[in-house]
């Protein structure tokens, strides 16, 4: 008996003290995320607190705000324009998508395989999202020219006729879907990519001494292994397209007319030549909407899509 009082005499106190540093740890643990959520709040939600307010006056630059609550909505709604870039937003959003994924899974299977001078290729193909969108708008404009372009010439030297690139509606739009296809697919290859490195040597052993058929391979082995990376670069490729504003604008300027004036360029459009300042922020706002409910949607795939891997093991 008195050794056990002598043993816990000796440990309530310890206990005490350690508890006390425990708490002294967390605390200091939530004080270093202090800079951090000041620095959030400063860089990003007061600017996105500022852009609401702002979006419910009518506000020029260089004039009195007036408050038209949701005036400048209603307006945006019933404006032809925003209508069309709405349009336009969507059909580089699904085209340039659609094409970045089948040609990022063909290219991560290729690039998956080990032979010599795969170093070299993975380099080349990854080089291009390592470019600022700037400088790649800007030689794709020079090799679209109609008159001096490369592209162009290389055609006529074929025996075919020049394509009015950044003239011509149709082929202004297919010229800014090529832009971002070449641009960022190398992003959704290197994620199909990393999913394919999580795929067991044993599993394709087996399904080869079966003789399993590559589309076999693929549905059973790969795809359970590409869903998660396949559906991060949808949702990262889709927030960024929805946002497109470099491409268009270099290469296009939102013409020919408006048909490649994405949202963004008609905030751009309001905010700089029209001095609209609430009109802008408004279509800013409709931006922010659109993305949140895509983003939405793609994380309530991508999580039953991950536990369900961790579930089955794999």
């Amino acid at each position: 008996m008195t050794q056990q009082a002598v043993v816990s005499g000796k440990e309530g106190p310890a206990t005490a003290v350690e508890a006390a540093a425990g708490l002294q740890d967390v605390w200091w643990r939530r004080l270093l995320f202090v800079p951090t959520i000041g620095l959030l709040l400063l860089l990003a939600i007061v600017p996105l607190t500022f852009s609401l307010g702002v979006s419910l006056f009518n506000y020029s630059i260089g004039s009195k705000p007036i408050w038209v609550g949701l005036g400048n909505y209603i307006n945006m709604f019933t404006d032809p324009q925003f209508w069309l870039a709405t349009k336009v937003t969507v059909q580089f959003t699904v085209a340039a998508v659609s094409i970045e994924v089948v040609l990022g899974i063909l290219l991560g299977f290729v690039m998956n395989q080990r032979f010599t001078g795969m170093g070299i290729i993975r380099l080349i193909v990854f080089l291009p999202m390592m470019l600022a969108p700037l400088v790649v708008g800007l030689f794709w404009r020079f090799m679209f020219d109609q008159t001096f372009g490369i592209i162009d010439y290389a055609l006529t030297q074929i025996g075919l006729p020049t394509i009015p690139w950044l003239i011509h509606p149709f082929w202004a739009r297919a010229a800014v879907v090529v832009v971002d296809v070449w641009q960022w697919t190398p992003f959704v290859t290197l994620l199909i990519l990393a999913g394919l490195g999580t795929v067991p040597d044993e599993l394709l052993e087996a399904a080869t001494l079966d003789r399993a058929s590559n589309w076999m391979k693929f549905r059973q082995i790969y795809w359970p292994y590409l869903r998660f990376p396949l559906l991060l670069a949808l949702l990262f490729r889709s927030i960024d397209t929805l946002k497109m504003f470099d491409s268009p604008f270099i290469l296009t300027g939102g013409g020919p007319g408006n048909f490649t004036s994405t949202l963004s360029i008609l905030g751009y459009r309001y905010q700089i030549m029209f001095f609209s300042v609430g009109m802008a922020a408004a279509i800013s706002w409709v931006v922010v909407i659109i993305i949140t409910i895509v983003t939405n949607v793609l994380v309530r795939l991508i999580t039953p899509t991950k536990v369900a891997q961790v579930h089955t093991g794999l």
